[in-house]
């Protein structure tokens, strides 16, 4: 369980970096932030989607922040 835990906390670590680049780039997060990192868990749905991603840092996918910025504008998920 330890592991579990341990490897889920290195993950969502991974999302960080997007998630500041969307808040910089697109607009601030109208949620709090475990929504944005939960939102990026649901749009990103493998490790090599999250390996490219953060690969291309600070470039973005179009899609990711068209995305990020539609479920921004409607509340962020709240």
């Amino acid at each position: 369980m330890v592991n579990q835990i341990a490897d889920l906390d290195a993950y969502l670590a991974l999302l960080e970096p997007i998630a500041d680049e969307l808040e910089q780039q697109v607009a601030p997060c109208n949620a709090t932030r475990p929504m944005l990192i939960a939102w990026l868990t649901e749009w990103i749905r493998s490790p090599n989607a999250l390996s490219e991603i953060r690969h291309d840092l600070p470039r973005l996918p179009q899609g990711l922040t068209s995305a990020y910025s539609e479920w921004n504008h409607l509340g962020g998920g709240q």
